[in-house]
């Protein structure tokens, strides 16, 4: 799925994943609902990807969660997104959706990740703006 929503802007995709196995007990989680997420935390990174960068992506397993991230190479989140994305309808632009976007993305992804007592976590780095999702697997 990354490769597909990187390649039509020239961006290079670099998925990383956690060398510990999955746990011996199945995962229960909603797949449609998680693989959908993924694509929208996806889909935002590559909205704020430059032509020519990275998209960095992973995956990571500890004893009580899955987290999944995505770490684009734009300018990173405002303090107000920061404080807002993830909150149903939020834009940058309140007046109008931004690109089509009616800012149901973050609040899709996030309310996924609490169906799955989990959570979404945004953050801006030295490299632009990450998007860590987490579901609990205990």
């Amino acid at each position: 799925m990354g490769r597909d929503l990187t390649a039509p802007k020239g961006i290079t995709f670099s998925w990383q994943t956690d060398p510990h196995p999955l746990p011996d007990r199945a995962l229960s989680l909603d797949r449609t609902a998680f693989l959908r997420a993924a694509e929208n935390l996806l889909s935002n990174g590559v909205r704020y990807t430059p032509a020519g960068q990275t998209l960095d992506c992973g995956l990571r397993l500890t004893a009580q969660r899955l987290f999944l991230w995505v770490q684009d190479s734009g300018p990173g989140f405002s303090p107000e997104a920061l404080a807002k994305a993830g909150k149903l309808f939020y834009t940058e632009e309140p007046s109008r959706p931004q690109g089509g976007h009616l800012g149901m993305g973050l609040y899709s992804a996030a309310q996924t990740a609490r169906a799955h007592g989990g959570g979404l976590c945004l953050e801006n780095t030295s490299r632009g703006g990450r998007a860590t999702l987490w579901i609990s697997i205990s």
